[in-house]
């Protein structure tokens, strides 16, 4: 009478993932439909608008959502394919080696020079590479205050 409980769990589970199956399946349709529709219409592939536009492509209305294109593999590469925005970002978030610091660049700084140049290659940089750049020359001035402060020291004795 007792049935086993494995029994009754595989059951369940195989339901389940069929449900699960035809869910991704049709999330995969909808998304693919969608992201053509973008690419023809030349508008962007993001995953906002592949959001937004999704819902003309379901028959319930729905669309998909933004998690379900980056947690569907299938999707999600396609979506890389198409989208110039996931390239862009790609391309940008590339890592940089932080440059090594040269005490010599500092010791050719003019007062003189042109504030406004500065600023531009300051603007240049990113933000990692001001923070480096910064605590290098707080390291730098720190070090000289403290060679300073002895050599100053040692001339009263």
């Amino acid at each position: 009478m007792n049935q086993p409980s494995n029994k009754i769990h595989s059951d369940k589970r195989q339901w389940l993932d069929k449900v699960h199956q035809q869910r991704r399946e049709r999330s995969v349709s909808i998304g693919i439909d969608t992201i053509e529709y973008l690419v023809e219409q030349g508008i962007p592939v993001t995953y906002h608008n592949i959001s937004q536009y999704s819902k003309q492509f379901d028959t319930q209305g729905k669309g998909i959502h933004s998690n379900t294109i980056k947690s569907n593999d299938e999707l999600y590469t396609y979506y890389k394919k198409h989208s110039k925005t996931y390239k862009v970002n790609k391309i940008r978030k590339k890592p940089t080696t932080p440059p090594m610091f040269d005490e010599s660049s500092l010791r050719k700084i003019s007062p003189k020079r042109d504030i406004d140049v500065v600023k531009t290659k300051y603007m240049k940089l990113s933000k990692e590479e001001l923070v480096n750049r910064l605590i290098a020359v707080e390291q730098y001035v720190a070090e000289n205050q403290k060679l300073w402060v002895a050599n100053h020291f040692e001339q009263f004795k």
